[in-house]
């Protein structure tokens, strides 16, 4: 072999060797055929499932080895987790969202109008808008398409670690806890005819007592309690034990007096060997009328009541009453109602 010839062939594998070069970096630098638009890439793992575009111009989605999971059938595929997408049906006229697993099995009803991720530091908490009897109310969702609770919440947000929830005049803040929230600041009240039985506990207060949940049931029970002593004529005995019903229906009421606030100060679960008792004190002020409906006095006192739950129907049922300043003063007149 000449000279010339080996100068010929150390060029033409150099030319090789460029072009080879070149075409591997065309590939690396090239998108995968099929890529989602950004607002249908994925929020989970990337790895275990992608999302295409068929030829119709509508979503499916396959794994990471390229077998298709779901056919291209959906105007708008969002991946939630690996399990879970946001879809919206083809043809829909509305913006009707609903979530699916990735199987293509129906997961949630298609009633939302939109599913969004609260924050891009937390993949587990999804916020699902909708509309009923035209009010917006939102649903919290987790990744794997289970909800955090069943309460269709009148406002939402979540900023800066804190989610802030709102429902009727119920107000509360939490941190988000593995699968479940830690409420910091819990804030209701519930009527009492023109006014209000307030509740109001801090995050201190809230780690050692009950559920906020069962909280809730018992400011609903001490507020129906607040109903009858001072406006119902006739004492409702549904929520009150046979054996206890007696003492309490013919008990002190207040017919003779109008309620001017109640605030519940503070609520102890009692330690008792069957069922979960409750005692709860409640900081009262009421105006004592005369014959002719004028103030005759104020009255500013505790009244203590004590619940708890029915074996059968899970209920809190009325178990003990008492008010310190009847204690200490006596009686007024005409506050007592002794028919049953």
């Amino acid at each position: 072999m000449n000279r010339r010839l080996k100068l010929l062939i150390l060029v033409l594998m150099f030319a090789v060797l460029i072009l080879s070069a070149a075409i591997l970096s065309f590939r690396l630098a090239s998108p995968a055929g099929g890529t989602p638009e950004p607002e249908a890439q994925p929020a989970g793992n990337r790895n275990s499932v992608t999302l295409f575009e068929g030829a119709s111009g509508l979503w499916g989605a396959a794994n990471a080895n390229g077998r298709v999971l779901i056919e291209p059938n959906w105007r708008y595929l969002r991946i939630m987790s690996d399990s879970v997408l946001i879809a919206r049906k083809n043809g829909s006229k509305s913006n009707a969202y609903g979530l699916i697993r990735t199987n293509g099995e129906p997961l949630v009803a298609f009633i939302y109008h939109s599913i969004t991720q609260a924050a891009a530091a937390n993949p587990d908490l999804w916020i699902a808008a909708f509309e009923e009897n035209g009010r917006q109310y939102y649903h919290l969702y987790h990744a794997d398409g289970t909800r955090w609770s069943d309460t269709a919440w009148d406002a939402c947000n979540y900023t800066g670690g804190t989610l802030t929830l709102e429902s009727g005049s119920s107000r509360r803040e939490g941190v988000l806890h593995d699968r479940s929230i830690e409420w910091t600041d819990w804030q209701t009240e519930y009527p009492v005819g023109l006014h209000a039985l307030t509740v109001g506990f801090d995050e201190a207060a809230l780690k050692r007592l009950p559920p906020v949940e069962t909280l809730d049931d018992i400011g609903e029970a001490s507020a129906a309690y607040l109903r009858y002593l001072f406006i119902t004529k006739q004492p409702d005995a549904s929520m009150m034990p046979q054996e206890n019903s007696a003492g309490l229906r013919t008990d002190y009421r207040y017919i003779s007096c109008r309620l001017v606030s109640a605030e519940i100060s503070r609520v102890k679960a009692l330690e008792t060997e069957g069922l979960p008792s409750y005692f709860v004190q409640m900081q009262v002020k009421y105006q004592v009328l005369n014959s002719t409906g004028g103030i005759e006095d104020v009255i500013r006192t505790s009244m203590q009541l004590t619940l708890t739950r029915n074996a059968s129907t899970g209920a809190l049922t009325y178990t003990g009453f008492s008010d310190a300043q009847m204690r200490a003063t006596g009686a007024v007149t005409g506050r007592k109602n002794t028919a049953a």
